[in-house]
């Protein structure tokens, strides 16, 4: 009877563990995935990721051999896909929108956006922003400013070694 007990109590532990094992494989294959998007579109432009960060449907990758970001971020069925070139960046900054949220206590500042910027050095050129979190698209906010702030530094470390290195004459 011992045995019995032991080999039911054995196939109850299995069954309330299994679901937890196959979400967690489920979880794993997304990202693989997700992040296999990234590369193929380094891999497009003749680029190879050597450094990444992936969360909530979005990630960034570096090519530290042609010195650009790749960043894709997926809503639902949609995925935008951009890429920076950073040898023709001046700066990034990290963008923080807010908003005035009124409670009980009065009001305070609530998160709408983090962005990274890339402002060019051709003062003509448009910056390029890259869409870290928006309140409207984004369940919660977790670690999106941390992961901006990061990627910025990085960002601006390449940059300086761009702008540090001698220009080639064409």
């Amino acid at each position: 009877m011992d045995s019995g007990t032991a080999l039911v109590g054995g196939i109850l532990i299995l069954i309330c563990i299994l679901p937890f094992v196959l979400m967690n494989m489920s979880a794993k294959k997304k990202k693989r995935q997700f992040l296999q998007l990234l590369f193929d579109l380094a891999g497009k432009n003749n680029g190879k990721i050597s450094q990444h960060d992936h969360w909530n449907g979005t990630a960034i990758g570096l090519d530290e051999t042609t010195n650009t970001i790749f960043f894709i971020k997926k809503l639902k069925e949609d995925v935008t896909s951009r890429q920076v070139n950073l040898a023709e960046v001046q700066k990034c900054r990290v963008v923080q929108t807010h908003n005035a949220a009124s409670g009980k206590g009065g009001s305070a500042p609530v998160i709408e956006k983090i962005e990274l910027a890339f402002a060019y050095r051709d003062k003509g050129r448009a910056e390029t922003t890259l869409e870290f979190y928006n309140d409207e698209t984004d369940s919660f906010l977790s670690g999106e400013l941390q992961q901006a702030e990061k990627w910025s530094k990085i960002a601006n470390a390449r940059i300086a070694q761009t702008l540090q290195q001698p220009q080639l004459v064409k």
